[in-house]
């Protein structure tokens, strides 16, 4: 007949093996837990990253916007045409009248006044150059071609008076008259540039 103490090693074996496998199970648990959750840990560690902006190269040279002044809109033309026809208005009012003079004398055949004019268109010519170049390009260009005009008739008119030479008195007239015109067609061009206030014909009054 057996024994009561030897039913009872078997017993304890059974409970010991049955602790042994619940806490393999609960370790087995953890870990795969802990892997879980330094696998959500990692994927949300890289979209933070991922979706940072990296910082502009330029953004430390950045200046604070009130310490650079935005810059100032062109002024219209006919508002810088206008300042500049306050200074060479006198000067394109001389030119006509010093080549009104010079064509009137030649035309009377006075070579004493016609010589007289010779010089003072020569310096009213010479005024205007110094008001050059304007604003305005294709102003500029009209200009520069009633000065040439008026050059080559100063120069026939020099000539022409101190070898009492009617001829090149005659091309003087010529390239003065030619001159006046190239000039009132560039001042046709200044009244365009003008407002409409301004493109009345008393602003050619002295």
């Amino acid at each position: 007949m057996a024994t009561p103490g030897r039913h009872r090693v078997p017993v304890r074996s059974a409970r010991k093996g049955g602790e042994r496998q619940r806490r393999e199970l609960v370790a087995a648990a953890s870990g795969a837990v802990l892997l879980v959750v330094i696998a959500v840990l990692s994927a949300w560690a890289h979209h933070s990253l991922s979706t940072v902006r990296p910082a502009s190269p330029h953004a430390a040279a950045a200046q604070p916007a009130n310490s650079v002044s935005p810059p100032l809109p062109p002024l219209p033309t006919g508002t810088s045409v206008r300042a500049w026809l306050t200074d060479a208005k006198p000067s394109i009012i001389d030119v006509f009248g010093a080549a009104d003079n010079l064509v009137t004398a030649a035309r009377l055949g006075d070579i004493a006044e016609t010589g007289a004019a010779c010089p003072t268109a020569a310096g009213a010519v010479a005024n205007l150059q110094h008001h050059m170049p304007s604003p305005d390009p294709t102003l500029n260009a009209k200009l520069q071609q009633a000065i040439t005009s008026y050059h080559v008739g100063i120069r026939h008119c020099v000539s022409g008076t101190q070898h009492r030479d009617p001829i090149e008195i005659g091309e003087a007239t010529v390239y003065a008259k030619q001159g006046s015109t190239d000039l009132q067609a560039a001042v046709g061009i200044i009244e365009d540039d003008l407002s409409s206030e301004a493109r009345d014909h008393r602003v050619w009054i002295v």
